[in-house]
């Protein structure tokens, strides 16, 4: 299992005593001295106790409040274990997916906060059940879709977080590299190491080992390391499952760079003009078909035309017919099977082959309909 290693450092010490809340910060601290009235004044605070200091300045104009990048990075080391929900349509009420996490009978406790109405802060406090829910990516509560994002320092709302829960396999690692230290130091490499699955813990699957990283997919990172000693190591190949699409314009997930309507807008006219074509054709099983122009002309150099599913089987089906000489109709095929009837009478059954299709659609019941028919009729002419 992934180690207590973070990017934020190991946490703060809890009290016992104390329940510490979704937005708890200082539990187990001292409490920080007294400061004169001249620090308040000059705007140079600091907490002694805490260990962090901060300081009153102005930056593009406007009033801040400065710290150092250490001190964001320790105030943010309570969250270590926090992921962020975010519902794409609908939500349900926060009761409802606190019960849905209660159900999951995660190993510690965890907390759950609105952060505005389409995401949830969900606080989780070990390495373990943070592992299991991100590898996940997303939920269903209550037939709502929830995706997993990862919280860091620098999360915003109105973006998605580029790093994610992936799995790499490592195919054909050599047996005496099948140990856990040395998988987490490969995924190092990549992200930050959380977990490997269990065949893998187990060494049961020697042909591959394969481990959960965190990755920012936006970086270009390499397909194969190498492993051992310096002259007698090899190069591990590295494979990258599930990456999901990221938009570094957008700042969200879904769809790449390269497809984007907003860099590219005239993706998007291309795809609507698609769904006009389709729109104006009729009959369930009609596409279109893009045919080489016989002309050849340089400003036209396909001609695009609409035909349905059972004129292409049409079309193909003469053309066999032409190369065999045969005349039959291509529109339908007649098939009869005689039959040996209850009352010794021959039933002869008419199968009608849907050509378009290029399978039986008659069901029985539609058979046994013809086939009474047609006694009907050969009872007529005898009588």
């Amino acid at each position: 299992m992934a180690s207590s290693s973070n990017p934020w450092g190991s946490p703060p010490a809890v009290s016992p005593k104390t329940n510490p809340g979704f937005f708890y910060l200082s539990g187990g601290e001292k409490r920080p001295s007294s400061r004169s009235f001249k620090d308040v004044l000059t705007g140079h605070a600091e907490a002694k106790g805490s260990g962090f200091e901060f300081k009153k300045s102005t930056v593009k104009g406007v009033p801040a409040i400065l710290f150092s990048e250490e001190d964001v990075v320790r105030l943010a080391t309570p969250y270590q274990f926090t992921l962020v929900g975010k519902f794409t349509l609908r939500r349900p009420n926060l009761d409802f997916i606190r019960g849905f996490f209660r159900n999951l009978k995660l190993s510690g406790n965890f907390s759950i906060g609105l952060l505005d109405p389409r995401h949830v802060a969900i606080q989780l406090s070990n390495d373990l059940d943070y592992s299991r829910i991100f590898s996940r990516r997303s939920y269903y509560i209550a037939n709502c879709q929830m995706r997993l994002l990862k919280w860091t320092p620098y999360f915003d709302i109105k973006e998605e977080s580029p790093i994610v829960s992936i799995w790499l396999s490592f195919p054909n690692i050599r047996l005496h590299f099948f140990n856990q230290h040395v998988l987490h130091a490969i995924g190092s490499v990549f992200g930050r190491p959380l977990q490997s699955d269990q065949a893998t813990a187990a060494r049961s699957r020697p042909s591959v080992a394969r481990i959960l990283v965190e990755i920012d997919i936006t970086k270009n990172h390499p397909k194969e390391v190498w492993l051992g000693s310096e002259k007698q190591g090899y190069l591990q190949q590295v494979e990258f499952e599930k990456v999901p699409d990221y938009c570094n314009h957008c700042r969200i997930h879904g769809h790449s760079f390269s497809d984007c309507y907003v860099v590219h807008p005239q993706f998007k006219k291309i795809k609507s003009n698609e769904r006009v074509d389709m729109k104006n054709m009729t009959g369930p099983n009609q596409k279109t078909v893009v045919t080489e122009n016989g002309e050849g002309s340089e400003n036209c150099p396909t001609e695009v035309r609409k035909i349905t599913a059972r004129e292409e089987a049409i079309i193909n089906k003469e053309k066999e017919e032409t190369i065999k000489g045969d005349t039959n109709d291509v529109n339908e095929k007649v098939n009869v099977c005689n039959e040996e009837v209850n009352d010794g009478l021959d039933d002869k059954v008419i199968l009608y082959e849907d050509e378009a299709m290029g399978a039986p659609w008659l069901t029985k019941m539609t058979i046994m309909m013809r086939k009474c028919v047609y006694l009907l009729l050969i009872w007529g002419k005898m009588i």
